[in-house]
This record gives C-alpha cells, structure tokens and sequence, in this order.
C-alpha cells in the first residue's frame, strides 16, 4: 500500500477527491479534518445569516401586520410626560418643544409604516416534496476510487461530501398538491409561471434568440425635477412618469437581480434630485438598444423591438413552446439549478431542505450504500457502531486454523499492538520488518509490503479506516445469553462441545 495514497483519483468528471476529503489525523496542514468541520460550519452560519438579512424586510413587514394599538388618549395638561418606546423598542420623548403637541403634524415614519398596506408576498413553494440523489457519475467516481485505494469510508461521510458542492447531486421533486411549475429546458431552471420563464432565459441567455444594435434617439425633452435610480446597483433608471419606468425596472431586476424578490428591490430605489445627474440621464436616453430576431423567415423583413416587452411578446410566440414546457408531477433537476438558479421561494424552499439533510444524512446515505453495494462493494458497522463501506467486511483470520507466512504474521502482530498509531508511523514500521527482505532493496521491500497488504485488505482481514488508519479486524465477542434470555433453566441446557 503506497503511503502516498492522497493523489487525486479520476472520478469520471466530477469534482471530488475521497483522499482529500478524508485526510488522516497525521496530516498537520490547512485542510485537516478538524479545520474542514470548523470551515464548513462557519460557512453554513454565514449562509444562514445571509438569508436572515436578505429577508428581513419581508419579516419585518409579517411583524407589522398585526392589528393596529389603539391611540393614546390625549394628555392633560400638567401632566409629567413620560417616555415612550416606539415600535422599534427605542425610547424617545414625546414633546421635545414647549409647545403641546399638535394633532395635525404629519405622523412620525413608524407610525407611516404601520397604517402603509402589506407589501405583496412573493409565491412559497407549497405542495411540494423534494429528495436528493447522488449524481451517477459521482457514484462511478466514488466506486472507483474506493475499490483502487482499498479504504473504509463512513456513509455519512460520503453523503455529507456529495452535498457539499450542488454539481455532485440531483434534486427530486415530486408534487402532492401545490401548484404546477415550469422547466426551462436549456438550463433546467424551476418557475411558478411562463411569464418568469420567459424573462429569466432573456436575460441569460438573449444572444441565442435576438441580436442587440445600439441605434441613435431623440433625447427627451421636457423638466425633470427627481430622477429614480437603483439603490443596489446606482443605475438611473429615469422619472417615474417616463413612459419605459416600469420596463426598466423589470430588465433591471430580470438581468442583476433575480433572486431578491420584486417588491423588495422596488422599496431600494431612490429619488435624485441633482441636476448633474438628471442631465446625466438625459445623455444616456439620446441612444437606446434595439433587438431582431436572429430566425427571419425568408421573403420578410427583418423585425425591430424597441423594449424588453415587445422581445418577451415574441418570445412567447416563436419560442416559449419548445424551450419551456410545464413540468411533470414528479422529476429531476440538476442540484445547481434548483438551488442557485431557479425562483426564488423554490431555492429557498430546496436549501432548507438541504440544511435538514446535512446535519443528519440518514436519507442519502441509504441511497449511497445501496448504489455502491450493488457495484460490488461491502458495508459493515466498524468502530463506535458507524456504518462504513469498503471493498471487503471486516473478517477475524484465525492463525491456528489458517497458518499464514512468517511476513503476514509479521504484520499483523504488528497491527494488532499499534492499532492506535497515525497511518505514516505504520508505514514506515512495517517496511523496516526484516521478513521483507534485504534493507539494501527499499523498492523491492515496498513492493513486497503491498502485495501482502493488497491481500489482507481485499479479504477483510485487516481495514484500512480512511480517517484512522489500519486495523486488524477483531472476532466479535460472544454475547452471554443469561436468564432473562433463555426460556430454559440454566442447569436443564446442553453444554457444547468446543471441539464440535
């Protein structure tokens, strides 16, 4: 068995490496087991605080929606007045003059905030359940590797190292009662309607439907006191009475923003009332984007779309019918796709599900044992009751029944006193046993080291644990049946025979 056995194996096009993943406690570099735990629960905690913060406006705006407190009765005069906490829970006073206070000032923005109506919910995947499979050529990488390095992997491991990255698995979903939702065939994205289809594969991927030609316009004439601009991305967006505001937007959302919810990018736009910037606008409008269909039947004339609206109308004649088709009642999609690309509640309803799954496996690594076991491969309960899968079951070899050479004895002697020891300490012990031949030959001894541990480990007799190391496999202690298990009194029971 080489020592060097962390190089990478060809796991058939897919991006994983069991002897990276799964480095022994010897190696004593950035990508140990300990800092990799430390590393993937410090970017789950960030990714889970991400989403808090990405939608907190919409749980801020959940919280307001309770029914309205009744108003204060007004304060006498005379009266102390006492401190007060607003919705948010800050204290502040309530008469900061010295005159009364008047009924006819404007509400202060909490109070704006409260009597303002729900902001529009976007749509929640509901009716839905999704599972997660291995992707097959990762099953194909995983069978090789396992079967070339002859290790014990965890079926957890394995599972938690399929979900880490989203090209190693498939999302399944399979409808119960919620609504339809549609597929993009080019790129098997998720959506509840054609018309998000529709502009999702316009903003990435137009260039395969429409050409782009930037042609010279009028500018607009006429004063604007306020401009709107993008608050995520400062573009100008225009007036809010401009004929192409609500068109802007959209592309603006469409192309940079898809996965924050409409309504919540609308509440990031701010007005400019700076007349460098509003003449900055108007410079802009003197030239647009004009679109044409790349497909013209022959005998027309080429046609011309001035804006998103008119290029999705056509898109939905020409195209919408064979590259967006409603989705079945049960199917798969690419684990990048539902859970970076698609709709926003459909991702977010797929990554709590995956967080579900990364802290307890069980789901996956049945799926992963079956897969592998089918290809060959054996799963045993090792140490701690873990399952493990590897090329063979642990399996006892009685040396008294079963003589073996005096350089297996050799190293099996040696493995059942240093089970404990770190993977490069047994290696180097066992090479220096003087039954491996001359110390003046180290490739030969090498050699002769690794047939006989290629036998041991393909018949189980000694388990090379991917995060241990070798251990020779051990006969499973004889449970003692007492009374309580016997339905026979003790003295009444056949004593057996030990030679039989």
């Amino acid at each position: 068995m080489n020592p060097n056995s962390d190089a990478p194996v060809d796991l058939s096009g897919l991006e994983m490496d069991l002897a990276k993943s799964f480095q022994p406690s010897w190696v004593k570099d950035s990508s140990s087991p300990e800092k990799l735990a430390r590393i993937a629960a410090q970017t789950q905690a960030s990714d889970r605080e991400d989403r808090s913060s990405r939608f907190s406006d919409d749980f801020d705006s959940r919280r307001d929606r309770g029914p309205r407190k009744p108003s204060r009765p007004q304060r006498r005069e005379g009266d102390r007045p006492a401190p007060s906490r607003d919705q948010r829970g800050n204290r502040g006073p309530e008469n900061r003059g010295s005159s009364p206070r008047n009924d006819s000032r404007p509400e202060r923005r909490g109070d704006n905030q409260r009597d303002a109506a729900p902001q529009p919910r976007e749509p929640m995947l509901e009716g839905w359940e999704v599972k997660f499979l291995p992707e097959p050529r990762g099953i194909e990488g995983l069978t090789k590797q396992i079967k070339s390095t002859a290790k014990a992997y965890g079926l957890f491991d394995l599972a938690r190292l399929v979900l880490e990255k989203s090209p190693r698995y498939l999302v399944e979903f399979t409808r119960k009662s919620g609504t339809p939702l549609f597929r993009c065939s080019a790129d098997e994205t998720l959506w509840f309607s054609e018309r998000e289809a529709i502009s999702h594969l316009i903003s990435s991927q137009l260039e395969k439907f429409y050409t782009r030609e930037r042609v010279s316009v009028e500018p607009p004439k006429g004063v604007y006191p306020f401009i709107a601009q993008c608050g995520m991305s400062d573009i100008l967006i225009g007036p809010p009475n401009h004929h192409d505001y609500q068109l802007k937007i959209r592309k603006i959302h469409n192309e940079r923003f898809p996965n924050v919810p409409f309504e919540i990018y609308k509440a990031r736009i701010r007005m400019v009332r700076d007349e460098e910037t509003i003449q900055k606008w108007k410079d802009e409008q003197s030239s647009q984007d004009v679109f044409h269909p790349i497909e013209t039947p022959e005998g027309t004339e080429p046609l011309t779309f001035k804006n998103m609206a008119e290029v999705e109308d056509h898109f939905l004649k020409n195209h919408a019918s064979t590259n967006i088709v409603p989705a079945e009642d049960k199917f798969s999609v690419p684990g990048s796709s539902a859970v970076n690309d698609s709709a926003m509640p459909i991702m977010v309803f797929v990554r709590q599900e995956l967080d579900k799954l990364i802290r307890f496996p069980l789901p996956l690594a049945h799926i992963i044992g079956q897969e592998l076991a089918s290809r060959g491969l054996q799963i045993f309960k090792g140490p701690e009751n873990i399952t493990f899968i590897s090329v063979a079951r642990p399996r006892a070899l009685d040396r008294q029944a079963t003589p073996v050479s005096e350089t297996l004895a050799a190293i099996l002697d040696y493995l059942e006193s240093h089970a404990g020891t770190p993977r490069t300490q047994q290696w180097q012990a066992l090479l220096a046993l003087p039954q491996l031949g001359s110390a003046d030959e180290p490739a030969a001894r090498e050699n002769a080291l690794l047939k006989e541990l290629f036998w041991l480990l393909h018949q189980g007799h000694v388990i090379d644990y991917a995060t241990k190391g070798l251990e020779i496999a051990r006969r499973a202690p004889v449970r003692d049946k007492g009374p309580a298990h016997s339905s026979k009194p003790i003295a009444s029971e056949p004593v057996p025979n030990p030679e039989a």
